[in-house]
């Protein structure tokens, strides 16, 4: 694979582009939209240049919204050092547990609780897998088939949620001690409001959508974020902040693009994460994730 020349340093970028790496790098990959496409494809050329980095001394994780269940073996074949998972909830190296922040069964049973008296279907994110109550396929379809059609699957229309979530468990055991986080269907904006109020010592977001509709709502423990795992990681590993090259494609990713010494914004990127950025690579459906690995030094151009 020849790799042309990347887009110049992202406006208001700070730090400058070495395009040789002078030293093994921790390598920080988001999943979806950075390693993956958004119609879950996993380009050849990304698993050729992670394959060849490791080769060359660098150390590559994922570090995603994803928990554990909903990483599937075909990544975890490409050869990787581990993971950082639910948006810095879970922290992995080398099979080694770093990091674990997880709801208590008492927080898990009063949210559930919470969202069962409102009328509202959720799942459940564990390490072990998604767990859902048996209704949820039903009440969640139109949110799915929208989750899909944003994410440009052709398909959408005819998507059903075990074709979205990985893993997902149907179950009326729905009180865990394991959870990282809960994701509920919204019935409209005040539901997000309605939570904040109920549980005012966690973390309640939303996603899905496009632009700023948002289809899902979640709750977590608050503090849980990308950049917090990455120093994690690093002490772990004795490396500092200056020793990461972080990529990316959504705004939960600008805080890590903006605390490694490289972070690199894929070419599908919104605008502000490009702003964020040290350079901007291509598209995830054009070798983005390769060619930048190139350009930085990390591996020598592909055939």
């Amino acid at each position: 694979m020849s790799a042309p020349p990347l887009a110049e340093s992202a406006p208001g970028a700070q730090t400058p582009v070495s395009s040789r790496s002078p030293h093994p790098r921790v390598v920080l990959l988001d999943v979806d939209g950075t390693l993956v496409t958004y119609t879950n494809v996993l380009p050849d050329s990304a698993v050729r240049a992670i394959r060849c980095a490791r080769g060359a001394g660098h150390r590559v994780y994922v570090t995603t919204g994803r928990s554990r269940a909903e990483m599937p073996e075909r990544i975890w074949n490409i050869g990787l050092d581990g993971m950082i998972g639910g948006n810095g909830a879970y922290v992995e190296d080398n099979g080694e547990v770093l990091l674990h922040r997880h709801l208590s069964r008492d927080e898990c049973e009063r949210i559930v609780t919470w969202l069962q008296a409102r009328g509202l279907t959720f799942y459940l994110e564990a390490n072990s897998g998604l767990y859902a109550p048996p209704s949820f396929p039903d009440a969640a379809r139109d949110a799915i088939r929208a989750y899909a059609a944003g994410k440009g699957r052709a398909d959408a229309g005819d998507v059903e949620a075990t074709d979205v979530l990985t893993g997902l468990t149907l179950t009326d055991e729905l009180v865990r001690d394991d959870v990282n986080k809960i994701s509920f269907v919204l019935s409209g904006p005040e539901d997000v409001e309605a939570a904040r109020a109920a549980f005012p010592g966690l973390l309640v977001g939303t996603w899905g959508g496009r632009g700023h509709e948002a289809l899902f709502g979640d709750v977590a423990l608050p503090a849980a974020n990308k950049v917090e795992a990455i120093d994690v990681l690093l002490r772990h590993l004795g490396l500092s902040p200056a020793d990461a090259v972080a990529f990316g494609d959504g705004a939960v990713d600008v805080g890590m693009l903006r605390h490694c010494g490289v972070g690199v914004a894929m070419g599908n990127a919104a605008p502000e994460v490009k702003a964020s950025a040290d350079l901007v690579t291509d598209d995830v459906e054009d070798d983005g994730l390769a060619r930048a690995f190139v350009r930085l030094g990390l591996i020598p151009e592909l055939d």
